[in-house]
């Protein structure tokens, strides 16, 4: 069977590597397994990558290692890596200027490079919900509060569940509709901004001041809060009413349910569930 080879050449073109906005992060716990591996063997294949300013023709934009904004007139100086996130981050640790490392750019350039991004990144390592979200934020054409606040969440080591509670008020936020947004680049209806995203980011401003991100990443409170919602008479007096209910918890009371003891024939989260009725009300 007839192969084709690559051959690699030099390219002295001074461009800097950088990130495409909106890719998911790294996971330091790879960089450091990709770190023992250079050290050991040293970069065994390229590093994919695609020219600025085709990002830029691609909707796309450019952040630099440390995930700082590049300025859009700036692309043509960068290579943007399209696949070796991990790798590169791991390579810094080893050659900081990046003068060693060896790049390729994408093979198939009449796919968009952020749809080139989704399918290396789908194909090589199993995503997580919030992963999609990540892709579709590089597709989206339109802005959308209900996304933007979704894309916080996320930042904030949300998972998909509780980011889904927070912005839509249901478990309704599946991966499906952020793969469907990878290929059309329009979200579904869901995230049209029906007023729940008032009251809950109203929700979110107290409760953040309360309680840390580890909590709030926790189904609990948006539960708790969505369970008495659905249940009250007036849900305009109720969102003002639970706003200054989470403000005017103590310190010691917010650590009690964050940090609750142990009860007898009770899970931890039915333990939170009875202290957030305490002090926030049936």
């Amino acid at each position: 069977m007839a192969m084709k080879k690559m051959v690699m050449q030099e390219d002295n073109t001074n461009r800097q590597l950088a990130f495409v906005k909106g890719n998911r992060p790294t996971n330091s716990d790879e960089v450091h397994r990709k770190s023992n591996s250079y050290r050991d063997y040293g970069q065994l294949s390229p590093i994919t990558v695609a020219k600025g300013e085709d990002v830029l023709r691609s909707g796309g934009h450019l952040v630099n290692l440390d995930g700082s904004d590049i300025p859009d007139d700036q692309a043509q100086n960068y290579y943007a890596v399209l696949d070796g996130q991990h790798r590169v981050q791991a390579f810094k640790e080893f050659d900081p200027e990046m003068n060693k490392i060896v790049i390729m750019e994408s093979l198939n350039t009449r796919v968009s490079v952020m749809k080139q991004i989704a399918e290396m990144n789908i194909r090589t390592v199993a995503w997580r919900g919030t992963d999609y979200m990540a892709g579709s934020a590089m597709t989206l054409k339109e802005p959308n509060e209900v996304f933007d606040f979704a894309l916080f969440l996320r930042k904030k080591g949300f998972p998909l569940a509780t980011i889904s509670l927070w912005c839509l008020g249901k478990n309704s936020m599946k991966p499906s509709m952020f793969v469907k947004l990878i290929g059309s680049a329009s979200l579904d209806r869901a995230f049209d901004n029906n007023g729940w995203l008032s009251r809950s980011q109203r929700w979110y401003e107290a409760a953040e001041q309360k309680f840390n991100d580890k909590f709030l990443a926790k189904k609990y409170l948006i539960t708790y809060i969505i369970d008495k919602y659905h249940n009250a008479a007036d849900p305009t007096s109720f969102t003002v009413q639970m706003v200054e209910k989470i403000q005017s918890l103590t310190e010691e009371q917010a650590k009690e349910i964050m940090n609750p003891e142990k009860v007898e024939d009770q899970t931890r989260e039915q333990t939170t569930i009875n202290l957030l009725i305490k002090y926030l009300g049936k």
